[in-house]
């Protein structure tokens, strides 16, 4: 037989409480916040591994195509296309970075050339300078018009705080990168 304590007990037992509905929805937007910094971190990182592998095979390609025979004399934006060392769409014309950026390469003597990338990202900038530091002689940043120092890359290396503050600036506007590189 019930009586009314049985009835009275079993309705606190039911159901949940909003205490414990409010707990339930904190973790689950701890999770979820987590979680989007997670996609927006591979996101970032997918991109920078992108361009420096780009960047990379522009140069490689380059120093192969070009440089390792007559050198870069007349090396310019419509070889480099001819050659299919940068993308180009169906009329020839040459492709942006993922940045929407103009990629540009141009001789400055027989014996080097300059491929520049434009407008990366400032957070993403010292991430891939330092990246593609090994393939270049030297690597100056433009930022707002601004062009900084040429900071030359001593046995394939560079130092974070050249990276950073010479080359790349604050982190905030777009970097125009231009690498200079040899024949080999």
């Amino acid at each position: 037989m019930m009586t009314s304590h049985t009835l009275n007990a079993r309705r606190k037992q039911s159901g949940i409480t909003l205490i414990e509905v409010s707990i339930g929805l904190i973790i689950a937007a701890i999770v979820a916040a987590a979680a989007f910094i997670a996609f927006q971190n591979n996101a970032r990182r997918t991109e920078v591994q992108d361009n420096i592998k780009q960047i990379t095979e522009v140069i490689s390609e380059s120093k192969q195509k070009v440089g390792s025979t007559s050198g870069y004399t007349g090396f310019d934006q419509d070889v480099a296309a001819q050659l299919a060392i940068l993308k180009v769409d169906s009329t020839g014309a040459v492709l942006p970075n993922s940045y929407n950026g103009d990629v540009t390469i141009a001789s400055t003597d027989p014996n080097e050339a300059v491929l520049t990338w434009e407008a990366v990202e400032g957070d993403q900038c010292a991430d891939i300078v330092l990246a593609v530091s090994n393939g270049v002689t030297s690597i100056q940043g433009t930022i707002g018009g601004t062009a900084g120092t040429a900071v030359p890359v001593v046995n394939g290396q560079i130092t974070l705080t050249d990276a950073t503050t010479t080359i790349c600036g604050s982190g905030d506007e777009p970097v125009n990168i231009a690498m200079t590189f040899g024949r080999r």
